[in-house]
């Protein structure tokens, strides 16, 4: 499972106006352009052959802190790494002069990463531009950003050696499996297919089931309709659709503002706020409530006389980025008496634009949200993230009239005024005085070490126009102990949903 390099010098017919010489190091032969390397013999090697001898380099891509960097001269053990895309590029022994940079100096943004992007390690006079070389062992996706309902066969991909692969349908709560990819008459919710191969190589994709009891725009009374993250699923996805050997999103490389929406899920094809939302489908599958579920982008469409017709719309998973007219409607859907449930932190965050051609999701800067405020639709918005898990601090209860109106969010819990539980970690949001609708409560905080400052996590219900909102503020809010998370949910859907 090791890379196969063939240095030949290879001969060039004569013909009028052709070089009698290929340029040093070109190659002659790369292939495949896709490999699986998990040792049963097929496409587990990477062949290369070049015009003369060369050294073969591979480079992987390692994040937008550190950028482009060597794993290998000569040969690499293929089998050692994760799946992704590689570049790899054939040197002379003397690599010669450095080239101009990519990006002129002028236009460089800080880091490690730019830097090597604008000028790559293979940038060399006696380097050729490098071929990109994509390891997957195993892949899966449902090659859709919609919900499916039971009965139905949503378009799942996979790409298996030979074409041999099992799948099954698990439900995330209990575990249990359904052979194939027809959905098998289940409760509406997110669950998964689980694809394996002979090989032992394993891979999921995510799929929403619909509520096969009812129609979308005729729902009982007390349904929740529950939204699906699907677009902050694809802006985490480490997978690199325009094979340059970066992975597509914006969390790898700060210049890239492109994801594709079609494609697996790297890695593995769970999404990124899998073990963050799990603990919230282990809830419904033990409460049962009637919910109905959708994507994010779906949502967009859905007529606000139908959103009406539901008690509560509820985020389940980490809903940072959304398209505009989302953001619209839900306004108009809560300020005419709707209620929303954000159990996650930093809710819209960041608008997209679908370009809907290209199967491809564009992100938009800050200044193109026109007005558009996550205070504004949560009650809370972005404060800060990623601080390690010992950083974590407990929540402390509202005190006085604050305690008092949020008295039934606790009830059950033990949990009385000015007293802690539960804990906050990693993305946490907070409340702003302009932005957050002025009839507002914290009915807990958490205060945070961040790496510059404190970061608050604001758990808050708030009134706005005829409608409410819960937030939890907080990325861990399900994650913390059980018997509290789910008294918690129990005493949220009893007011908002009923």
């Amino acid at each position: 499972m090791r890379l196969v390099f063939i240095a030949a010098a290879l001969a060039v017919a004569l013909v009028p106006g052709a070089s009698a010489q290929p340029p040093n190091g070109r190659f002659s032969f790369f292939g495949p352009a896709v490999i699986s390397p998990n040792g049963n013999g097929i496409n587990d090697v990477l062949r290369v052959r070049t015009s003369e001898p060369s050294v073969i380099h591979v480079y992987r891509w390692g994040g937008r802190l550190h950028g482009w960097h060597g794993i290998a001269a000569g040969s690499v053990d293929w089998a050692a790494l994760h799946d992704g895309s590689y570049q790899v590029a054939s040197c002379s022994k003397d690599p010669g002069r450095k080239l101009a940079p990519v990006i002129p100096t002028r236009e460089q943004r800080p880091g490690a990463a730019e830097a090597t992007v604008s000028r790559p390690p293979w940038r060399w006079s006696g380097c050729t531009n490098p071929r990109v070389v994509r390891v997957e062992r195993l892949a899966a996706y449902v090659d859709s950003a919609k919900s499916y309902t039971p009965g139905s066969r949503p378009p799942l991909v996979v790409s298996a050696d030979r074409g041999q692969a099992t799948t099954k349908l698990v439900e995330n709560c209990s575990g249990r499996a359904h052979p194939g990819s027809v959905l098998p008459g289940l409760a509406s919710g997110l669950y998964h297919y689980d694809v394996t191969d002979p090989a032992g190589d394993r891979f999921r994709a995510p799929v929403v089931v619909r509520n096969a009891t009812f129609p979308l725009d005729h729902p009982p009374p007390h349904t929740a309709l529950l939204v699906w993250p699907y677009l902050t699923w694809r802006a985490y996805n480490a997978y690199d659709a325009d094979l340059n050997g970066i992975p597509d999103s914006w969390y790898q490389f700060w210049r890239q503002r492109r994801v594709s929406l079609v494609g697996t899920i790297l890695p593995g094809g769970q999404e990124d706020d899998y073990q963050a939302a799990q603990p919230f489908s282990t809830w419904l599958c033990s409460r049962r409530p009637r919910v109905e579920s959708i994507t994010d982008v779906e949502l967009r469409d859905v007529p606000l006389s139908t959103l009406r017709r539901y008690a509560a719309i509820v985020f389940p998973g980490h809903s940072e980025y959304y398209e505009p007219a989302t953001y619209d409607l839900l306004m108009r859907y809560r300020d005419g008496g709707g209620k929303l449930v954000f159990l996650q932190a930093n809710p819209f965050y960041r608008q997209v634009r679908l370009d809907r051609d290209h199967n491809a999701m564009v992100m938009t800067d800050f200044d193109a949200r026109e007005g558009r405020s996550d205070f504004a639709l949560a009650g809370v918005g972005y404060d800060g993230c990623c601080f390690p898990r010992s950083r974590a601090r407990p929540y402390v209860a509202a005190i006085g009239a604050d305690f008092a109106r949020v008295r039934w969010l606790f009830r059950g819990t033990g949990i009385g005024p000015g007293q802690t539980f539960g804990y906050a970690g990693s993305e946490s949001d907070r409340i702003d005085p302009e932005l957050t609708p002025r009839d507002h409560v914290v009915a807990a905080r958490a205060i945070v070490a961040g790496k510059r400052g404190v970061i608050n996590a604001a758990l808050v219900w708030t009134h706005a126009g005829r409608g409410e909102t819960f937030a939890t503020g907080n990325y861990d809010f399900l994650r913390m102990r059980r018997s509290l998370t789910w008294t918690l949910l129990d005493n949220v859907w009893r007011k908002l949903v009923g």
